[in-house]
C-alpha cells in the first residue's frame, strides 16, 4: 500500500470513530432523560416518601415539608391541616409537597433542592409559613406571590 492509501484508511477510521461517539452520546442522553423524569406526586401525601420520591420532588424544584408526629400529640392535627391548606392553596399549589402522618419519630421541617432542612417548629400560621417560604433563602422555585 502506498502512503496515500494508508492516510485515506486512517481518515475513514477516525471519521467512523467520531460518528460512533456522537451516536453513543445521543443514545445515552436520550436514555438518561427517560430515566430521570420526575414522578407525578400529589401535593399532600399521608405517608413517608421513599428516597426516590423525595429525590423526584426536590429535583423538580419543589419544596418538601415533612411533618411526622407520634400518637400522643394532641395539637398536631391543627398543624397538619395548616400544611395541607398551604400546599393546596392557589398560591403554592405545585411548589410544595407535604408528607405527613403518625410515625415513631418526629419531624417538622422543610427540605429544599440542596437538602437543607429548615425548622418549622415555630411556624403556626399561614402568614408565618408564607413569610418563611418567600423570605428565606431556600433553593426552590417560588410562586409569583413571593415577588409581591
Amino acid at each position: 500500500m502506498n502512503n496515500m492509501t494508508k492516510k485515506r484508511i486512517m481518515a475513514i477510521f477516525i471519521g467512523v470513530v467520531m460518528l460512533a461517539s456522537i451516536a453513543e452520546v445521543a443514545l445515552l442522553r436520550n436514555n438518561q432523560t427517560q430515566n430521570t423524569e420526575p414522578a407525578q406526586l400529589p401535593n399532600v401525601i399521608n405517608r413517608k416518601l421513599t428516597i426516590t420520591e423525595m429525590r423526584s420532588v426536590l429535583l423538580s424544584s419543589r419544596a418538601l415539608i415533612e411533618y411526622f408526629y407520634n400518637e400522643s400529640c394532641s395539637d398536631c392535627a391543627a398543624k397538619e391541616a395548616l400544611y395541607q391548606e398551604f400546599a393546596n392553596s392557589d398560591n403554592f399549589n405545585g411548589y410544595v409537597v407535604v408528607s405527613y402522618g403518625v410515625y415513631n419519630e418526629t419531624s417538622d421541617w422543610l427540605l429544599d433542592l440542596t437538602g437543607t432542612q429548615t425548622d418549622l417548629t415555630n411556624i403556626t400560621t399561614q402568614a408565618g409559613l408564607k413569610k418563611m417560604f418567600c423570605d428565606t433563602d431556600i433553593s426552590t422555585l417560588k410562586p409569583n406571590v413571593c415577588l409581591l
